[in-house]
């Protein structure tokens, strides 16, 4: 029996044991799929681990404790493989395609199948999350498995879908009337993914394990074992993983726990045996064609130290006129974005002649941090020294050519800050998308108060100047009548909002042993005028109700108006749309903006 439950969020070392991680594409009935290879360093586990994610916003939420159970299970001598279904994280295909369902279960048979084939492991094991415990289980029902590990695994698939549909329901903005899709997280399940997941019931099944554990969360009610012959075990953590990315915890005992009881079922004289072989498993390639031949995506160790890990997507007949464009971390989602929204630009982008990389910095996704206390930081002062290490890496790539930084919320203001700091003559741009700040210090909260007035303030200000708010007020409609509704108005917007108190200078982080960092005080105008001596351009794309122009033009008002007169600086609002572009409709806007945009700027002749 495993050791008790320590507190989850206690960071465990995974083992004396080095491991080895590869980033490859393994093809599943000719298509490619995005995975990870973890082995311990200096030989081929005869016990191969596939790891089966969970589906939409629980898979890019639950990414990293994944990464950080691959990496554990490898330590004590297992090959474990993480995947991308079709469709899913970096892999080819899209929300809409047909027959998912029985896509995914291939998916999870091919990977299984390439264990023992490539790499050559005697048994294999499948760990699953939510719908992925469900997709380990269906292909547990048909061969059979050394352990089956279901952890919060979804039981029946009506239930399911109607969870999705009421995450859908909570959002800002939802599908269009009439439409049979749900789009949930960021993500859509048509009404024929809906009808296929509807139809699930593992009640009905029979998998053949020879060991098996159900992990149930230490606060869900406990429930009688779903198959016969199964174990069962609670553990804490669950809810603080599936968190939103920034917030999100690694629950380091349950992975504690799962490992272990893995180990407990090996034969003493199996367990962390290799197989007697020189051999290596043949990986399928670092090359992925998007869909058509059109686009195509490719594997960058664009570090070793820092540890920095991207992805490439490019047009299979290049324009060397038209610019680097890298994507940068949304918050601490990893490098596919909320909602995979940095995959379709970069797709849409590639197949107009634009090379994209979606990178992974330091500390997030699969830039692995040398220490604990460095990971899932979304603000890091560190980030500067990896962008600036990415535009080397691209000039190395294509001398003289181009870059342009893009990203999302704190991507965004990476993207800024960095066109006003960086000296890299090949950095041109600095596209923003739904800013929620340009300074940061270390310590600062993006919910601070001060922070929090100011987005109040963009919001009720919206309020009073919509005249159909005033309608329904004179016309009696409101709770508060008149009377209340004005001294709303004077609670909220006449009082002017706190700024932001400027900082003592603060010298260059010593982690990032670069000079670039922080600024080291607020001065957004004074920014600004950087950008512009440096001969760079700032363009924005902001959600109506985002605070981004907001803030620009509260703190930097005449500045900001003096570039957007030279052209050297562009607002572009994207109407229905959340911080994140969670609905599909918000992401075709932006990428329709976003396109003719550059196509503007960057005319290919």
């Amino acid at each position: 029996m495993p050791p008790a439950p320590i507190d989850h969020q206690t960071a465990l070392p995974p083992a004396s044991g080095r491991v080895e991680r590869t980033a490859f594409y393994l093809e599943s009935e000719g298509q490619s799929l995005f995975a990870w290879l973890h082995r311990p360093s200096g030989g081929n586990p005869s016990h191969g681990v596939l790891i089966c994610p969970p589906l939409g916003h629980e898979q890019v939420h639950s990414h990293r404790a994944l990464r950080h159970l691959a990496e554990r299970l490898a330590a004590q001598g297992f090959a474990v493989l993480r995947l991308d279904y079709h469709g899913m994280g970096d892999s080819d295909g899209t929300d809409l395609e047909p027959n998912r369902c029985a896509t995914w279960q291939t998916n999870v048979r091919d990977a299984a199948d390439w264990l023992q084939q490539q790499v050559g492991c005697e048994k294999i094991s499948l760990i699953g999350l939510r719908m992925g415990a469900t997709l380990a289980a269906l292909y547990a029902a048909n061969h059979d498995v050394e352990n089956l590990v279901l952890w919060a695994p979804v039981v029946k698939g009506r239930r399911y879908v109607r969870e999705l549909g009421a995450l859908s329901r909570t959002a800002s903005f939802t599908a269009k009337e009439g439409s049979s899709s749900i789009e949930a997280g960021g993500f859509v399940f048509t009404h024929e993914t809906s009808q296929e997941l509807s139809l699930i019931d593992l009640t009905k099944l029979s998998p053949r394990f020879k060991h098996g554990l159900i992990v149930l969360s230490d606060k869900s009610p406990n429930e009688p074992p779903l198959f016969a012959g199964i174990e069962q075990m609670t553990l804490p953590g669950y809810e603080e993983m599936m968190a939103e990315p920034h917030e999100a915890m690694v629950p380091h005992a349950a992975l504690f726990s799962i490992t272990n009881w893995l180990l407990s079922k090996e034969t003493p004289s199996k367990a962390g045996e290799s197989v007697v072989t020189p051999a290596v498993p043949v990986l399928t390639g670092s090359m992925l064609t998007c869909g058509s031949s059109s686009v195509r995506e490719s594997i960058h160790r664009i570090s070793d130290a820092p540890d920095l890990f991207g992805i490439m997507t490019e047009p299979s007949k290049p324009v060397a006129s038209l610019p680097w464009i890298v994507l940068l971390n949304a918050g601490a989602a990893y490098r596919i974005g909320p909602g995979r929204l940095y995959v379709q630009l970069a797709r849409t982008l590639a197949a107009l002649g634009y090379p994209c990389l979606r990178v992974d910095i330091s500390g997030l996704g699969d830039s692995v941090a040398d220490k604990a206390q460095e990971e899932n930081d979304t603000y890091a002062a560190t980030a500067f020294r990896d962008i600036a290490m990415v535009c080397d890496y691209l000039q190395n790539q294509q001398p003289g050519r181009p870059i342009v930084l893009m990203g999302l919320c704190s991507g965004a203001y990476a993207a800024f800050q960095s066109a006003v700091q960086l000296p890299h003559p090949a950095l041109i741009e600095g596209i923003m998308l739904n800013p929620l700040t340009f300074f940061w210090r270390d310590g600062l909260s993006i919910t601070a108060p001060p922070n929090k007035r100011l987005h109040a303030w963009h919001y009720y200000w919206n309020i009073v100047f919509d005249l159909r708010n005033w309608h329904q007020l004179f016309a009696g409609k409101t709770n508060r009548g008149l009377r209340g509704a004005l001294q709303r108005f004077i609670q909220r917007v006449l009082v002017r909002p706190v700024s932001f108190e400027n900082p003592s200078p603060q010298s260059p982080d010593s982690r990032t042993k670069s000079e670039y960092s922080h600024p080291a005080k607020e001065n957004l105008s004074a920014d600004l005028a950087r950008v512009v001596t440096a001969s760079r351009h700032l363009a924005m794309f902001v959600s109506d109700n985002d605070p981004g122009h907001f803030l620009l033009m509260y703190k930097a008002r005449r500045k900001a108006k003096q570039l957007m007169r030279t052209g050297r600086l562009q607002c572009f609002f994207i109407h229905d749309a959340d911080h994140t572009f969670s609905t599909e409709s918000a992401r075709k806007a932006l990428s329709q903006s976003l396109t003719d945009y550059l196509q503007s700027r960057f005319e290919v002749r």
